[in-house]
């Protein structure tokens, strides 16, 4: 495509998918299991099962979690969805996490400088290279995103108190592997999201989590989308299951590639409290990096040169 061209017909094509994310007609409706399911479980016993693979009730956890992460925003994401993907800030993260409290901050780091996200039960701040922000629009994405990727980074624990009750559907086969898979509605859902529709696949061999299907109903360019991330690799730490690298799609009303990212550090219980981490920067012994992970090869030799470029 010659490059004058290009300049006017890709911000065109991305207008026009942003407001079919926005009048899309959403999360397509799963049918319910049929006698090809291979298997009596239910769906509460599905998800009772891969909770316990994942080592349980990660809210229960009376110490803290940290992470870092790195990662890449795929082009046409970024112009789809500034505000959501915001990647001029979020390619790196470090990640602190008291769960028994709550508490759930990080400060991203991208190639126009840093964005700090403070959830606890008094609220969320958000502050952009040290100034806190309140515009509406960047707080409800901000709200959606970061309850996303709460649930991205701890696992099934997310879901139980929002899931009332999980259906069973067809199980669904892919790469070799066979998954079980199941329904249900989170109330709320992500962010502003009064609810949001969720389909898990759990692999059938492990009861490891293995992708979430899911709508984004908390933002308002992003209400009637959805999209799917899959988790490719775990580590096991104190007792818990993390996933530890990460694909996200979008699969409708388009389907693209979104974003890929992946843990490089992790570590628990260094005593430090909401003091140290809930104010406008990490303190104490919240403040130094998460103890490195080995990042795998394939990640490692990936390209992200195109990371969080417009």
């Amino acid at each position: 495509m010659p490059f004058a061209l290009a300049r006017v017909l890709i911000p065109t094509l991305a207008s026009l998918l942003l407001v079919a994310c926005a009048t899309s007609a959403g999360f397509p409706p799963p049918a319910p299991a049929s006698p090809r399911v291979a298997d009596t479980l239910d769906g509460d016993t599905v998800f009772a099962r891969t909770l316990a693979a994942h080592g349980g009730d990660l809210r229960r956890h009376p110490g803290d979690i940290n992470l870092s992460t790195d990662g890449r925003w795929y082009a046409l994401i970024q112009r789809i969805q500034p505000l959501v993907s915001d990647s001029g800030y979020r390619i790196r993260s470090q990640e602190r996490y008291r769960p028994s409290e709550g508490l759930y901050a990080v400060d991203h780091e991208g190639p126009q400088g840093r964005k700090r996200v403070v959830r606890s039960v008094d609220g969320l701040s958000i502050a952009y290279n040290g100034r806190a922000n309140e515009d509406a629009a960047r707080r409800s994405a901000t709200a959606m995103t970061n309850d996303a990727f709460r649930m991205f980074h701890f696992g099934p624990s997310w879901f139980i108190d929002r899931v009332a009750n999980w259906r069973r559907l067809d199980d669904a086969s892919e790469g070799g592997r066979v998954y079980r898979r199941i329904a249900g509605v989170a109330v709320p859902g992500f962010g502003d999201a009064e609810r949001d529709d969720l389909v898990l696949w759990i692999d059938r061999e492990t009861d490891r989590l293995y992708r979430i299907h899911m709508s984004l109903n908390g933002f308002e360019t992003t209400q009637g989308a959805h999209v799917d991330t899959t988790f490719l690799d775990y580590r096991e730490v104190g007792g818990y299951l993390f996933p530890v690298r990460f694909h996200e799609r979008v699969r409708g009303p388009l389907r693209i590639d979104a974003h890929t990212w992946w843990v490089t550090g992790l570590d628990m219980d260094r005593g430090w409290t909401a003091a140290d981490a809930g104010g406008d920067a990490f303190r104490g012994t919240a403040a130094p990096a998460a103890k490195p992970l080995a990042v795998p090869a394939s990640t490692a030799s990936a390209d992200t040169s195109s990371a969080g470029k417009p």
